[in-house]
């Protein structure tokens, strides 16, 4: 089994959720002993704000709340596991690295590169 992954997360969530899945599944890393990181790209850069929640949703005419990742990010990093979040997508979004969590490194390409490269696995999202 890999020990060093790397998770990357693209989006995200689009549909009416109360919890964002990816970020739930990288949870497993904190009961096994394997070194995570967890990388948020694109749109993902939006589970990082402080405030933790994504844009509401709508599906029709019918409003769904917005989901809010601030629990499961403050719980991987409680639990050691290192998240990034990518400037160029956060630049895009709007987002500068005062309005990120507490203990959410930035990175640029080259770490995300770097990141890839050191790991024996990698999950995307």
């Amino acid at each position: 089994m890999p020990r060093r992954l790397v998770s990357l997360i693209r989006h995200a969530p689009g549909a009416p959720r109360g919890a964002e899945p990816s970020l739930e599944a990288n949870a497993y890393a904190v009961t096994q002993d394997v070194d995570l990181v967890v990388v948020l790209l694109e749109d993902a850069v939006r589970l990082a704000v402080a405030d933790g929640e994504t844009p509401p949703r709508r599906i029709g005419d019918a409003p769904f709340p917005p989901a809010a990742a601030a629990h499961d990010l403050r719980a991987l990093l409680e639990s050691g596991i290192r998240v990034v979040a990518h400037q160029p997508a956060m630049a895009r979004q709007g987002i500068g690295p005062e309005d990120l969590l507490a203990g959410i490194d930035v990175v640029g390409d080259d770490d995300v590169a770097s990141a890839i490269a050191d790991a024996e696995g990698v999950l995307t999202w």
